[in-house]
């Protein structure tokens, strides 16, 4: 039986049949596009993928709100007065505010639940990488692993949980801050696609460029090859931002190499935001994350 319920976010991108498996919840983040203010939700219940993709591609910002505290405050107070302990897997911390402010609040919360634990855990990943130690988390927690024993085990591996992504353009990721702007522009030349790594801070950091979109795809499928570990019972998460054709061509390269689940997903509404439209990623559990951009 668990003692503890997981939490994440809606950076984690984690689908409705995951969320229902492990018994998981996640908080929503907002994002705001064209001048309308809709909740994140990862079942895309508001808004379409294919309105809002088309949307910015059209040239319009999707700008991305952290947690917000009503919703922060209801779910906490729902599993702590039934009882429970909590751990909420956040977005990393150098992406997002959201678990910083999860951590004052829980102190608020704390006074009023005496006994009972809250912890607010800095996974440093994002996109499916954090979904990925979510159900993890969760799964353990449904097998009656204990909060300390679960923290533990994400200290030790947690930068083994990793997300791998080629974008079409740098545009976005320099609109939102997350490039400097000279690289946008080398990336943007001559049909230069770079591969971005969320590495070992937890940024995003635009590590390698490759000439072309099918060799960008073909370097995804070289790093799954030579990084991923659990080939015969592990999970490769494909995420694609309205290019579901590139997705399946990753899941056809690699699936002979690969024997574990591969599951194919639209890309979340607040990584998305940040990467722009036909952007792919991959995530896995595999070799640690060594490699530090610039900060």
């Amino acid at each position: 039986m668990k003692t503890f319920q997981v939490i994440t976010d809606s950076t984690s991108d984690v689908e409705k049949k995951f969320r229902e498996e492990y018994d998981l919840d996640y908080l929503k983040m907002v994002f705001t596009i064209e001048g309308k203010t809709y909740d994140a939700d990862l079942d895309w219940n508001d808004i379409s993928p294919k309105g809002y993709f088309d949307s910015m591609r059209r040239g319009n910002r999707s700008v991305t709100g952290a947690i917000k505290i009503t919703e922060l405050e209801q779910k906490f107070e729902k599993y702590l007065s039934e009882g429970l302990d909590i751990l909420y897997i956040a977005c990393s911390s150098k992406l997002s505010a959201s678990v910083n402010t999860a951590k004052s609040f829980s102190d608020e919360l704390l006074e009023k639940y005496k006994g009972r634990r809250i912890v607010c855990y800095d996974s440093l990943r994002s996109n499916y990488a954090e979904g990925y130690i979510a159900i993890t988390a969760a799964k353990m927690a449904k097998e009656g692993k204990s909060l300390d024993e679960v923290v533990s085990f994400l200290d030790s591996n947690k930068l083994k949980f990793q997300t791998w992504a080629t974008v079409a353009t740098l545009d976005w990721l320099k609109k939102a801050g997350r490039v400097k702007a000279s690289t946008a522009f080398f990336g943007n030349l001559i049909g230069v696609k770079p591969i971005i790594l969320g590495d070992k801070n937890g940024n995003n950091y635009s590590f390698k460029k490759v000439k072309g979109r099918k060799p960008s795809l073909d370097e995804l499928v070289n790093i799954i090859s030579e990084r991923i570990d659990n080939k015969e019972d592990g999970i490769l998460f494909i995420e694609h931002a309205d290019c579901e054709k590139d997705a399946i061509y990753i899941k056809d390269a690699i699936k002979d190499k690969f024997k574990g689940q591969i599951n194919v997903s639209t890309l979340g509404p607040i990584i998305s935001a940040t990467t722009g439209p036909d952007t792919i990623t991959v995530n896995f559990y595999g070799e640690e994350v060594t490699i530090a951009g610039e900060e």
